[in-house]
């Protein structure tokens, strides 16, 4: 069985708050680390719709449709390289 250790400052949480929100706010796309139900690690870049209690709804650009994170369940968040258009 995998275990996975919840214990987080309250300054990370904080962090990854202002990721989400600035994200939503200004409709920008974040790079999550995400941990899912099987324990498996997976790095997505995700544009904030929603952001719940215990969720974040987020377009997922690996799966190309909107999808439902855990918020205990994403581990960091940091801004998305630009992709230049011409």
């Amino acid at each position: 069985m995998f275990l996975y250790n919840k214990i987080r400052f309250v300054w990370e949480v904080k962090l990854l708050k202002q990721y989400l929100n600035l994200s939503l706010e200004n409709q920008v796309p974040i790079e999550i680390i995400y941990l899912s139900k099987c324990g498996e690690f997976s790095q997505r870049k995700v544009l904030v719709r929603r952001i719940s209690k215990e969720k974040v709804v987020a377009y997922c650009y690996l799966r190309n449709q909107i999808r439902s994170f855990s918020l205990d369940q994403i581990l960091s968040a940091s801004w998305s390289k630009k992709i230049k258009v011409s």
